[in-house]
């Protein structure tokens, strides 16, 4: 079995009595059999990058010496969120050496640039994982990759977390997963570790086991789960965070996927049939704007008695997509017939 990454803690370090809640909830989930499969780190924000200012921004620099003892407790590294060279400064200062890029910092060029030229004594033992950005911008992933690389740093992971689509998606996600933007990532960079942040996809924890389970069935280095010890009460993101109790399980059968992965072969037709399913995700949100667009044209017309049926505009689309349709190797019949049941529904939207 190839050994996979595993970071794990509270979306934000709370206070002190919290994270020693979460050294004394974590030591016995992490000293377990099922947990010696993964290189584990401890994972906690200080700084907090919320959209609205009256939300919870994280304690700062003062958590700093609450994350380190976490971590010394359980024996592995700590890892924090750096948005400014202000924070990666004081994280280093504090002798950590894990940092990760979240997703609206990766769609700041500028922000990335700032992080990669500060000035740090020992780049070799500095860890970098790199959040995709907010939009599923694949330019925006690679240039922050290719920005610390430049900078001389080595050690860099990414990390999918999703990406944020609004209304033009029919995920059930907070973030919608398009597993193919990950997988188009891998093959530009195969050398690179890829994890999957299976709490900020998920949004809610009782789907973090099922993007898990994918994530690895699809051959990702690795994951980012949300770990507190009383999720009820955080001070953020508390539906998307496990219970210790809730990690323990997932990683019991985590393990067994890991020990059970199937071949190459297996690992790309996997990640085919979930680029088909994403696709169809996108196809259906497309023809429920269309309906609801022919559904506001139905009200116009019925205001301005207009008839419903339009021969001549329907004919002058059908045409259009016929034409298209031969001209990229698609049946114009089967366009045709395509074209004739969005035609029927869209004339119904509109009665």
């Amino acid at each position: 079995m190839n050994r996979k990454t595993l970071i794990v803690g509270p979306c934000a370090a709370e206070n002190a009595a919290q994270m020693a809640a979460v050294a004394q909830a974590l030591k016995p989930v992490l000293g377990d059999s099922s947990a010696q499969g993964f290189d584990i780190v401890l994972r906690a924000g200080l700084w907090k990058p919320r959209s609205s200012p009256a939300t919870f921004q994280g304690v700062g620099a003062e958590g700093l010496p609450w994350l380190q003892d976490t971590a010394k407790q359980l024996g592995i590294p700590p890892a924090t969120e750096v948005a400014q060279p202000e924070h990666l400064l004081s994280a280093y200062k504090a002798s950590i050496r894990h940092f990760w890029i979240g997703a609206r910092t990766t769609s700041n060029p500028f922000m990335v640039e700032a992080l990669a030229s500060t000035q740090l004594p020992d780049k070799q033992n500095i860890v970098w994982y790199i959040k995709n950005p907010i939009s599923p911008d694949i330019e925006l992933w690679c240039g922050a990759v290719e920005r610390l690389q430049a900078a001389g740093y080595e050690h860099i992971c990414a990390i999918h977390r999703g990406f944020a689509l609004g209304d033009s998606t029919t995920s059930i996600y907070r973030n919608a997963p398009m597993w193919s933007v990950a997988i188009e990532f891998k093959r530009r960079y195969p050398a690179i570790p890829l994890l999957t942040d299976a709490s900020h996809i998920a949004g809610n924890a009782e789907h973090v086991a099922t993007i898990a389970e994918q994530s690895l069935r699809m051959g990702m280095d690795g994951l980012m789960i949300e770990v507190h010890p009383e999720p009820q009460k955080a001070l953020s993101d508390a539906r998307q965070q496990l219970t210790p109790e809730a990690l323990s399980e997932l990683l019991q059968r985590l393990t067994m996927i890991a020990v059970n992965q199937p071949g190459n072969e297996q690992n790309e037709l996997s990640a085919l049939r979930q680029q088909i399913d994403e696709t169809d995700d996108e196809l259906w949100a497309l023809l429920r704007k269309r309906i609801d667009i022919a559904r506001r044209i139905g009200e116009y017309k019925r205001a301005h008695n207009i008839p419903v049926l339009q021969n001549e505009r329907y004919n002058e689309l059908l045409s259009r997509r016929m034409h298209w349709a031969e001209e990229h190797g698609i049946d114009p019949q089967a366009a045709k017939q395509l074209m004739d049941i969005i035609h029927e529904q869209s004339v119904l939207r509109q009665l």
